[in-house]
């Protein structure tokens, strides 16, 4: 494990891309993943950019803290401080999202049916009003989908996802995250 964290680090600082006069300096431990403008270019990774900060800030104390578990997130994350956690959070929120449109397309339109449950928490558009909860439009489809399975089997917890996604086959996940992945943020 400490290799491959290594090796993550290395292409980080390699990947460039990240102007140290606008980003924190701890950005550079993000770029490989979340992209230097944090829209990720991976679909298994989440894409950062407009998101809401008070989110972005939840999501790294829970992974600080242990509560939110992923092997290659918690290396990254250990040395964060509140301020780090802070700077990092305002920065991505700060960026510009653009569109994944990574999902099937053939899924889309059941997608937007399936949907009708989440505009509650995350609006008609994948853009919620509350900064708690995640803008999903433009997100990465497969990320959206693996959340999904995440909460769906405990992996992952919050009480109203947890209801949310009790109906929800695999279809209806890939579904979910087709439509989102394709709207503009």
């Amino acid at each position: 494990m400490k290799a491959y964290s290594l090796l993550l680090i290395l292409l980080c600082l390699a990947a460039g891309g990240v102007n140290a006069a606008e980003a924190p300096a701890k950005a550079a431990t993000c770029v490989a993943c979340h992209g230097a403008d944090g829209n990720s270019m991976n679909p298994e990774w989440p894409s950062l950019a407009g998101q809401n900060v008070d989110y972005l800030v939840r999501q790294l104390n829970l992974f600080r803290s242990g509560q939110r578990n992923n092997a290659l997130m918690a290396p990254m994350i250990a040395g964060l401080t509140d301020t780090d956690v802070t700077e990092l959070a305002a920065y991505y929120a700060g960026q510009t999202p653009q569109a994944a449109a990574s999902g099937d397309v053939a899924l889309i339109a059941k997608g937007q049916n399936v949907t009708a449950y989440c505009v509650s928490c995350h609006g008609g558009q994948g853009k919620t009003a509350n900064p708690e909860w995640p803008n999903l439009a433009g997100q990465q489809a497969l990320y959206i989908e693996q959340q999904l399975a995440a909460y769906k089997s405990g992996a992952r917890q919050h009480p109203h996802m947890q209801v949310a996604v009790r109906r929800l086959n695999a279809t209806d996940m890939a579904a979910v995250a087709a439509y989102y992945s394709q709207l503009q943020p």
